[in-house]
C-alpha cells in the first residue's frame, strides 16, 4: 500500500532541488522569448491603387497593376455611368521591396486584413453618422511556380461593415479629413499560398442616392481612397513557439503516463483530485501537442478554430481543477471526493466556456469558407457576440470569487487546525506534520501564482488580437516585444502541470501499517483508522473534521 503522495514522503533536500532545478527552467522558458524569438506579430501597410475597369466586373477579369488603368485623383475621375462598379481598389501582397518580391511563408500561421476608410468632408457629399459601407471583395492567390499574373480566385464575398467617423468642428470644411476607425476585413486561418491579390468595388448608383439617400453606399461621404493593413505572425517567434511545443510534448506525454501507472496500481480506485490532476495533465498534452507543423506542408484553414478549441479545453479544465483542488482540502467526509459536490461552482465555468465555445464556432467557422465574414457585421451576429462575452464576463467574475472565497477557507481551515490539534502531539509528529503543511501552503501559493500568470496571459492575448483588428493594429500589443512573456507562461503551465503530476502521485513508499499516512522513519504522523482502505494523503486527512 502506497504511503500517501510523493510531495508527503520526498525529503526537504531533495524538494529544494526539484524547485531550484524548476526555477531554472522556468528562467530558460523567459531567456528563450527574450533572446531568440521576435515579436509574435508584424504587419505590411498597402496604399491600395484606384484601377477603372470598364467591363465593370462582368469580364470576370482580375485588375492587377500591369493591366490597371490607374486614376490619379478619384475625386477628380468623372465615371461612365452612374454605376460607380467601375471603379477598383487593388491590394497586391506581400510588397515589392527593393526589386524583390517579397512572399508569404506558411510559417507566419495566419493572415488578418483591416480596411482604413480615407473619407473627406463635403458639403455635397455628407457623411452620415454610422453609415453602412457595403463592399464587393474578390480575392485570388497565385502559387511560386505559376506565371505572375495567373491569378485563381480563392474567394469572393458581399461584406458589409458599419463606418464610424468624426471629424473636429474646425475640420469641417472642403478638404477636412475624417477620422474613421479600422474595419475588419478579412481573416486566414493559414498563410498556405505566397501572394494574394484583392480586388475591391463600392457600389454606388448615383441616381438611386438621388431618390433615396439610404441607398446602399450613399451616405458615406466623399471616399478618397483604401488602405489595407496587413497583419501577420511572425515566422520565427512561430520556429520557436513550435520547437517548444515539440520538446514539451513528449515530457508532458510521458509524465502523464507515469502518474497515470501510479494511481492505476493502487488497490482503490483514484480520488476525485487525483483524476482532476489526471484530465489536467491529458488536456495540457493536447495543448502542447505541435499540430502546426502540418500547416507548414498541407494547406489547412482550421488550424486558428482548433488552436482556439485546444485552448479553451485546456482553461475550462484548468479552472475546474482549481476550484476541486482548494475543495477536496476543505469539505466534509460526507461530500468529499464527490464530483456532484462541484455542481453549482462547476455550472458557471460551464457557462462562460460554453458561451465563448458558441461565439468562436461562429466567428471561426464561417471563415473557413468566408474569410470575409465577421460576426460584429450583423445586428444578430452583434447580439450573439455581446451575449456571449456578457454571459462569460459575468460567469469568470463569479467563479474567481468563489475560488478565493474557497482559498480563504482552507487557509483558516490550515491555521485553526494547527492552533487546536497540532501542538498536543509529539515532537517528532509535530515537525512532520509542519513539513507537510508548509509544503501544501507552497504549492497554494505556486497555484495561485500559476493562474495570475495564466488569466494575464489570456487576456492580454485577448487584447492583443482586438488590438489587431482596430485602430491600434500598428503599434498593438502583439506586434511588440512581448514573446518574453507568452513564452515564459508557456512553461509556467507547464511547469505547474508537471509539478502537480509528480508531487501528487501515490509514493512508491511502502509501510508496514495501512494507518501511517506520512512516516519516513517509521514514526505514525496521522493517524486515521476509520480511513484505513482509503489511502487519502495527509493533507486532506488533517484537514478533515474531528469525528471525536
Amino acid at each position: 500500500m502506497a504511503g500517501g503522495a510523493v510531495i508527503e514522503n520526498l525529503s526537504n533536500r531533495k524538494l529544494f532541488v526539484i524547485f531550484a532545478g524548476l526555477l531554472v527552467i522556468q528562467i530558460m522558458f523567459f531567456l528563450i522569448g527574450a533572446w531568440y524569438s521576435p515579436s509574435p506579430s508584424s504587419y505590411m501597410e498597402f496604399e491600395m491603387i484606384t484601377c477603372r475597369d470598364e467591363t465593370k466586373g462582368l469580364s470576370g477579369k482580375w485588375i492587377h497593376r500591369d493591366n490597371c488603368q490607374q486614376i490619379g485623383e478619384l475625386s477628380e475621375f468623372t465615371p461612365s455611368s452612374f454605376d460607380l462598379r467601375e471603379i477598383v481598389f487593388v491590394a497586391k501582397m506581400p510588397h515589392i521591396r527593393d526589386g524583390i518580391e517579397l512572399e508569404y511563408s506558411p510559417w507566419f500561421q495566419f493572415l488578418l486584413g483591416v480596411l482604413h476608410v480615407d473619407v473627406e468632408y463635403s458639403t455635397h457629399f455628407k457623411y452620415v453618422a454610422n453609415a453602412q459601407l457595403e463592399l464587393e471583395v474578390r480575392m485570388g492567390y497565385r502559387e511560386k511556380k505559376s506565371a505572375k499574373n495567373d491569378w485563381k480566385e480563392l474567394t469572393t464575398s458581399n461584406v458589409t461593415r458599419t463606418l464610424y467617423c468624426s471629424i473636429p468642428e474646425d475640420e469641417k470644411k472642403d478638404g477636412g479629413t475624417y477620422d474613421c476607425e479600422m474595419l475588419d476585413l478579412f481573416e486566414l486561418g493559414s498563410s498556405s499560398y505566397p501572394f494574394y491579390l484583392i480586388n475591391i468595388r463600392i457600389p454606388i448608383d448615383q441616381q438611386a442616392c438621388q431618390y433615396d439617400p439610404r441607398s446602399p453606399n450613399c451616405q458615406i461621404g466623399k471616399l478618397t481612397g483604401l488602405r489595407l493593413i496587413e497583419i501577420h505572425q511572425n515566422g520565427g517567434f512561430t520556429l520557436v513557439w513550435l520547437w517548444t511545443k515539440t520538446f514539451m510534448t513528449p515530457v508532458v506525454a510521458a509524465c502523464l503516463w507515469w502518474y497515470y501507472n501510479r494511481i492505476n496500481q493502487l488497490a482503490r480506485n483514484p480520488l476525485l483530485l487525483e483524476r482532476a490532476i489526471l484530465y489536467l495533465g491529458l488536456s495540457l498534452a493536447i495543448l502542447d501537442f505541435p499540430i502546426e507543423w502540418i500547416s507548414l506542408t498541407t494547406h489547412f484553414p482550421i488550424l486558428l478554430l482548433v488552436s482556439d478549441l485546444r485552448q479553451g479545453l485546456f482553461y475550462t479544465v484548468l479552472f475546474s481543477f482549481w476550484l476541486i483542488f482548494a475543495g477536496e482540502h476543505l469539505i466534509d467526509d460526507t461530500t468529499r471526493n464527490n464530483i456532484n459536490s462541484y455542481r453549482f461552482n462547476l455550472f458557471f465555468i460551464i457557462t462562460g466556456s460554453s458561451a465563448l465555445l458558441v461565439y468562436d464556432l461562429v466567428e471561426r467557422g464561417v471563415q473557413l469558407y468566408d474569410p470575409f465574414y465577421s460576426v460584429w457585421s450583423s445586428p444578430t451576429g452583434s447580439q450573439i457576440a455581446y451575449c456571449a462575452i456578457f454571459i462569460s464576463a459575468i460567469s469568470t467574475v463569479i467563479y474567481f470569487g468563489f475560488l478565493l472565497f474557497k482559498i480563504v477557507r482552507v487557509w483558516n481551515t490550515i491555521k485553526n487546525k494547527r492552533s487546536a490539534q497540532l501542538y498536543q502531539t509529539s515532537e517528532n509528529r509535530r515537525l512532520k506534520v509542519e513539513g507537510v503543511i508548509y509544503r501544501f501552503k507552497f504549492l497554494m501559493l505556486f497555484t495561485l501564482l500559476c493562474a495570475a500568470f495564466t488569466i494575464i496571459a489570456y487576456f492580454m492575448k485577448q487584447y492583443g488580437e482586438a488590438q489587431l483588428h482596430g485602430d491600434e493594429a500598428r503599434d498593438g500589443f502583439l506586434t511588440g516585444s512581448t514573446s518574453a512573456f507568452f513564452t515564459g507562461a508557456f512553461g509556467m503551465c507547464n511547469i505547474y502541470v508537471l509539478l502537480l503530476l509528480a508531487m501528487y502521485a501515490p509514493s512508491h513508499k511502502h509501510y508496514r501499517g495501512a494507518t501511517q499516512l506520512i512516516d519516513e522513519n517509521d514514526d505514525e504522523i496521522i493517524d486515521d483508522p476509520s480511513n484505513q482502505h482509503t489511502e487519502s494523503n495527509a493533507m486532506t486527512t488533517f484537514l478533515k473534521p474531528s469525528t471525536d
